[in-house]
């Protein structure tokens, strides 16, 4: 393997590669000015690292850090008794999670741009499920995807297929239309299964709620 497949395939910077097989860390043989590795190697010392994505920060990897529904979501944008009686009310409530208070400008302008998806189609995925977002990616809004969480104390209607008063939401906003569209596809794959469903009526920490998330996608990683 070449320097620039050892860092591919182990998620990490060409220097970083480079520093460890001169330091002896990872075998290597190099002919002229370059390194040249073994794949059974590469896999021997990749296997005896299991912990090395909580090892290396991500300045480390010279890699942006992947993006996941769980690294997304934090307790400071969860709010587990939303009590909107209709769907403005609750939407409301969910931009209230993510923009401060004062800003009535992005507040305003968040609220519309979420109406007016829901105007157009509900977001709402069924068995008292929504994810409400914008048609579009929110350009200066938010610097990095965000995944807000709220639960309504008694479900309200917001216009599901079925129905069904919805009482779980989670508000997606992102700053750029690629990471907007990977974040809705690893959701939807987490909430179309039952027990993830069924779980999510059980738990009330937020933190627990958080590692539910991060174990769902484990369990169903991304194609």
């Amino acid at each position: 393997m070449t320097l620039k497949e050892v860092a591919l395939h182990l998620r990490l910077a060409e220097t970083t590669i480079a520093r460890m097989a001169r330091d002896g860390e990872l075998a290597a043989q190099k002919f002229g000015d370059n390194w040249q590795f073994s794949r059974t190697a590469v896999d021997a010392w990749m296997a005896a690292q299991p912990a090395l994505e909580q090892r290396l920060p991500v300045e480390a990897t010279g890699l942006p850090e992947p993006l996941t529904v769980a690294g997304s979501m934090s307790a400071d944008h969860m709010n587990l008794a939303l009590q909107g009686p209709t769907k403005d009310a609750v939407l409301r409530e969910l931009v209230g999670m993510v923009i401060a208070p004062g800003n009535e400008r992005h507040t305003e302008f968040f609220f519309q741009a979420l109406k007016a998806r829901e105007d157009l189609c509900s977001t709402c995925v069924n068995e008292g499920i929504a994810i409400p977002h914008a048609r579009n990616a929110l350009v200066g809004l938010v610097n990095k995807p965000l995944l807000a969480y709220g639960r309504h104390v008694t479900g309200v209607d917001f216009g599901a297929m079925d129905g069904q008063p919805v009482r779980h939401f989670f508000l997606l906003c992102s700053p750029n239309v690629r990471e907007h569209l990977q974040l809705l596809a690893r959701l939807s794959r987490i909430l179309h299964k039952s027990d993830f469903r069924n779980r999510l009526e059980a738990v009330d920490l937020p933190a627990d709620i958080i590692a539910m998330v991060r174990d769902a996608e484990l369990a169903n990683p991304a194609p």
